[in-house]
């Protein structure tokens, strides 16, 4: 089956390009139709990329609205192109877990991810470079001549799991065209600096054949990462997880231990530290439920890291349902949280809660809802705020917007962080803001409101004028006619432009006068 492609130079992200009938061997049992599809995607770097996938169709007869869509995100499978699913396989167990998602029901989307298969590498545990993938490749199928509804639910196991709570996070934004109903994540490794340190702290163990895995893999990211602290034998088994399956990754590590290799405590490198940690899941409200599988025996995730994710997401007002399986190890959960998982998804396949109102000043910046300002606020809400306007999240404008966040939050905790916990509570912040002298606004915020206002300065003028920040800000969901009056009492010299200046006054308002009739309440309080 071929879909017409569109004749623009540019193509929207998720245009089916082509499809064509899924070889029988590779099909799961209830798959009425299965299909192998290239569409258009977004890559790590901001650049159009072509991405690959399958489209399982269930058998029988669709509802009236269509089969409801689960995007399932795929553990790992390897690094190279003979790895993707939609070439070779899923694994066993992968296979059977679609199975009964098809036997439920649902059509299954499954992204290979971006540089699998398809030319560029491959952005392993970057869930912010997948997590479109996960979305566009839903939007693909629903352009298939099969009825599929525009209610869908993302599930992912290992790198999966990972990537679906990246996914979660930007989902509703990202595609408002379809009806987001929450995320189903198995045994995710969420935080990557306390995995590897669980399978490295044994220098007698035998390797983990993740580890050379993600330690080729974040090469990608950062190409200038170097690997000067292992051994010989360690180097040729990084280099080996560029070219070889998972399977085969598991045959070669089998007998060579941590110690052998110069992998031994591998997080005591404050740069392997450092780099692992940029591929955690941050924590936030998130805007759908979440349920959560770990298990008892992992290998992989230890599950403490799952729990203490989900209180952590639980704290920060997510709705989170976590179920623990003593005897499951890292890929018989799969099997174990099967009826679980499903019986979740059918409790939320018809329901989409309210978005929740924040509330002023610290509650609003409080962007994950656990009564404190944390790290992981000013991530969240950078991430979200160039999402929401089209732009990758590694692009020139999204990478100036997110490292201005930070800056912001090093600067914030610097001043107001009195016990030094590493988060700002109330009390911190509002005796902060009650101080009489605040000298560095200007230093702090002028990178942080130049790398916003240029996401829509489309005009590349320097200014925002009128129709630009009204086309931003309705797009961020205040109503036109508040738009317009915030915009005018931004403008402080009615020039019709809003510039940095302005921004930064409004922001030392919020942070100092937020009284109702100050551009900062507006800014802040509204917007």
């Amino acid at each position: 089956m071929t879909a017409s492609t569109s004749t623009d130079p540019v193509r929207r992200p998720g245009t089916l390009l082509r499809a064509r009938p899924l070889a029988p061997r590779l099909r799961p049992d209830h798959a009425g139709a299965a299909y192998r599809v290239f569409y258009q995607g977004v890559g790590h770097d901001g650049r159009g990329r072509l991405v690959t996938g399958s489209v399982f169709v269930p058998e029988g007869t669709a509802p009236a609205d269509g089969w409801p869509v689960v995007g399932y995100a795929h553990g790992t499978t390897g690094l190279s192109d003979r790895t993707a699913p939609s070439r070779t396989g899923l694994l066993r167990l992968e296979r059977a877990h679609i199975a009964a998602w098809l036997a439920s029901g649902y059509a299954v989307t499954a992204t290979d991810y971006e540089g699998l298969a398809t030319p560029g590498p491959h952005p392993y545990f970057n869930g912010e470079a997948v997590a479109d993938d996960v979305i566009d490749i839903v939007r693909a199928a629903r352009q298939l001549d099969h009825p599929l509804s525009r209610r869908w639910l993302v599930a992912g196991f290992s790198q999966g799991g990972h990537a679906a709570l990246f996914t979660a996070l930007v989902a509703t934004d990202y595609a408002p065209e379809l009806d987001f109903l929450g995320t189903v994540a198995l045994a995710p490794p969420v935080h990557l600096v306390r995995v590897i340190a669980t399978r490295t702290s044994d220098a007698a163990a035998a390797v983990c054949p993740f580890v050379p895995i993600v330690l080729a893999g974040l090469r990608t990211r950062h190409p200038e990462f170097a690997h000067d602290f292992l051994t010989d034998r360690g180097a040729s088994l990084v280099d080996l997880a560029e070219r070889v399956s998972l399977v085969e990754m598991f045959r070669a590590t089998r007998a060579v231990t941590n110690h052998e290799t110069g992998m031994t405590d591998l997080t005591r490198h404050a740069t392997v530290a450092r780099v692992l940690d940029e591929c955690r899941v941050p924590i936030a409200r998130l805007d759908r439920p979440v349920f959560l599988g770990a298990a008892g025996a992992d290998e992989i995730v230890p599950p403490a890291v799952v729990h203490d994710f989900a209180d952590a997401l639980a704290a920060a007002g997510s709705t989170v349902e976590l179920t623990t399986y003593p005897d499951a190890n890292h890929g018989t959960v799969l099997t174990a949280a099967q009826p679980d998982a499903t019986r979740w998804a059918a409790a939320v396949a018809g329901h989409s809660p309210a978005p929740v109102t924040p509330s002023p000043r610290f509650d609003l910046l409080d962007a994950t809802g656990d009564g404190y300002l944390c790290r992981d606020d000013y991530e969240v809400f950078a991430l979200r705020l160039v999402q929401s306007f089209g732009h990758p999240p590694r692009s020139a404008a999204a990478m100036a917007v997110r490292s201005a966040y930070r800056a912001l939050w090093r600067a914030l905790a610097a001043e107001s962080d009195t016990d030094d916990d590493g988060r700002v509570g109330k009390s911190e912040f509002l005796a902060w803001a009650g101080r009489a002298t605040h000298t560095r606004f200007d230093e702090t915020l002028r990178p942080l409101a130049t790398a916003v206002l240029a996401l829509v300065d489309t005009d590349g003028t320097g200014v925002v004028e009128r129709a630009e920040f009204l086309a931003l800000t309705t797009r961020c969901g205040l109503p036109e006619d508040a738009a317009s009056a915030l915009f005018a009492s931004l403008d402080a010299d009615h020039l019709g432009t809003v510039e940095v200046d302005e921004v930064i006054r409004a922001t030392k308002d919020f942070c100092l006068d937020p009284r109702p009739d100050r551009p900062g309440h507006w800014l802040f309080g509204r917007f």
